[in-house]
């Protein structure tokens, strides 16, 4: 009895204390692995979700348009100055404080398409990107009911009638500056860019876009006048407010470093962000040859025919591709990234079908 009562007075053995602390060593490793894994999935998880819900916003809100792209524009486009026929190549996107993508090869042919390709002509980031341009007619302005009054001689202006509702000068849905018109009479069509507005008068002067091209020969306001007329005289012509959507990439300077995001201009007002953390925007197209009726599908600048020329009248799918980066970057100082793709077939551009 006294030999046993003394050893359990001796305590734990250092071989016993030893056991004990490598087994909590064990333990509290494995479970600060376990909470560590924990972190980085759950961050590469809210990663994942905010480029998704970016790429996600961007894609809907291109479809959102190119779901209305011709609605209410004449068949084969809208003809505009072009250097081929004595005025100026309009520029693509720019406002009147900068201009935002490159030349464009479909929109130097004379015709403001329904869509318009703009391949390889947006900002490089990861690679060129591309930009698109949608037309339509606004619904919100409905002037089918009025007729200009007046349009000046040299195309520079028009003056709705007193009576016209909405007013041009409307608080919620008038015309501002940066706006594009959609002239309509026996003669063709037109646009011009709003360079001012008052009361009735719509003012089509020096714009960013240089679609107000007085003097060019051709694809101009004054091109609407009854032949021989000098002064220039016009038929009844139809006013409508285009809406005209450019897409494309903007670089900008991030809180982590370069950055990029998909901007969206409606006519020549100031472009505004629709998705951030984009670095990289693509479209292709499917069209179909006039000639030989014979699908080309994705097509880089809507381009088909021998010799073969960009023919946007013809598109009648669009496929769209967007990369998303993360806001932070990983530990090892890459950026997770995604790609997301969709494509839409335009309702309103010309359609074909064939029965065998």
């Amino acid at each position: 009895m006294h030999r046993s009562s003394n050893r359990s007075q001796m305590g734990f053995t250092m071989i016993e204390l030893l056991i004990a602390l490598a087994v909590t060593v064990v333990i509290v490793t494995a479970a600060v692995l376990m909470f560590t894994s924990s972190v980085q999935s759950s961050s590469r998880s809210l990663k994942y979700s905010e480029i998704q819900t970016e790429a996600r916003a961007a894609l809907s809100q291109i479809t959102r348009d190119l779901s209305q792209a011709g609605t209410g524009v004449p068949l084969n486009g809208i003809p505009i100055p072009s250097l081929v026929t004595g005025g100026i190549d309009p520029n693509f996107a720019c406002d009147p404080n900068l201009c935002y993508t490159a030349p464009d090869a479909p929109f130097t042919q004379g015709l403001l398409y329904k869509v318009t390709p703009g391949n390889a002509i947006g900002p490089t980031i990861s690679e060129p990107s591309d930009a698109i341009k949608v037309v339509y007619v606004d619904p919100t302005l409905n002037w089918s009911a009025f007729q200009a009054a007046v349009i000046n001689p040299n195309g520079g202006s028009l003056t709705m009638p007193v009576a016209t509702l909405p007013a041009p000068t409307d608080p919620a849905v008038g015309v501002t500056p940066g706006d594009v018109m959609l002239l309509q009479n026996a003669y063709g069509a037109a646009v011009g860019v709003v360079t001012a507005v008052g009361g009735s008068v719509i003012t089509f002067g020096s714009d960013p876009l240089n679609f107000n091209q007085l003097a060019a020969p051709s694809g101009n306001i004054k091109a609407l006048a009854t032949p021989g007329t000098n002064p220039a005289t016009y038929p009844p012509t139809q006013v409508s407010r285009l809406v005209m959507v450019t897409y494309f990439i903007q670089p900008f300077a991030g809180p982590s470093g370069p950055d990029a995001r998909i901007m969206r201009q409606v006519g020549a007002h100031a472009p505004i962000p629709i998705a951030e953390h984009i670095e990289d925007m693509k479209f292709t197209y499917d069209i179909v040859d006039p000639i030989t009726n014979a699908l080309t599908s994705n097509s880089l600048n809507a381009v088909t025919g021998l010799p073969p020329v960009s023919q946007p009248n013809q598109i009648r799918k669009v496929n769209i591709s967007v990369t998303a980066r993360a806001v932070r970057p990983e530990p090892n100082g890459n950026f997770f990234r995604i790609n997301l793709t969709t494509s839409i077939g335009p309702r309103n551009l010309s359609f074909r079908d064939r029965y065998n």
